[in-house]
């Protein structure tokens, strides 16, 4: 089965093969011709048994790679829905399918994958805090701006203030405008993160094991004063349980 992880900026795919995942690949779309890109990374991809997508990146993207899914492979993709229990998870959201789905993946990849209570930070396009208990039960989250959309915002209300697009790791003190408005971005998200983990903390009077994936999980995780296990492949993992129970 082809797995596909379609986020607001990438699209990310594996194939679920005897309970893991092989084959995985991954490209940006944003600003790009999603159909070309797909017969640069796809076409030469063997014929899955089936398609199943995990898509927060709108209506156009799921018409799109319906779109050509059918037409290279005669295949119709499963769009994944966030559902208010499925494979050992349980939706806090009083309407469950609000959770974004990608969220819901990654609860049930969590839940399958660790041990223990579980505090999962996806960082994409926005920031994603979940915590999962032991027993399954979700128990809400919270949503940041990411560390681009941070960017974005302080350079769209100044007049002269821009971020460089080079600069990988944030420094507490640095001498150019563009890697101070890098710095500052990823400062504020890793704070954000360390502050809720450790309210999630007390508020359950409990540890919880911290996992991190998304694009810019690796700039976020040197500087997390909590410890944390690094699963860029953890909505895949999720996905690939839901696929497994359709």
């Amino acid at each position: 089965m082809l797995l596909v992880d379609a986020g607001n900026c990438a699209i990310k795919w594996a194939f679920s093969k005897s309970g893991g995942l092989v084959g995985n690949g991954r490209f940006v779309h944003r600003d790009k011709d999603i159909s070309g890109q797909l017969d640069r990374c796809w076409g030469s991809l063997q014929l899955p048994t089936g398609v199943y997508v995990a898509n927060v990146a709108g209506k156009h993207m799921g018409e799109t790679l319906t779109d050509w899914t059918r037409r290279q492979w005669s295949r119709t993709p499963e769009f994944i829905r966030s559902s208010a229990a499925a494979c050992g998870v349980r939706n806090a959201y009083t309407d469950p399918e609000t959770l974004g789905v990608d969220r819901w993946a990654a609860l049930i990849g969590a839940h399958h994958h660790i041990r223990g209570a579980v505090c999962i930070v996806d960082c994409g396009t926005a920031i994603t805090l979940d915590v999962l208990l032991a027993n399954g039960q979700h128990q809400g989250g919270l949503i940041l701006p990411g560390i681009v959309m941070l960017k974005r915002a302080l350079q769209e209300d100044t007049a002269e203030v821009r971020a460089s697009t080079e600069v990988q790791a944030a420094s507490v003190i640095v001498s150019s405008t563009g890697a101070a408005v890098h710095g500052g971005a990823v400062y504020m998200a890793v704070a954000a993160i360390d502050r809720i983990i450790n309210d999630i903390t007390v508020t359950h009077e409990q540890d919880f094991e911290v996992v991190i994936t998304g694009g810019d999980a690796g700039t976020i995780l040197t500087l997390l004063a909590h410890p944390a296990r690094h699963d860029p492949a953890l909505v895949l993992k999720g996905l690939a349980i839901l696929a497994g129970e359709h």
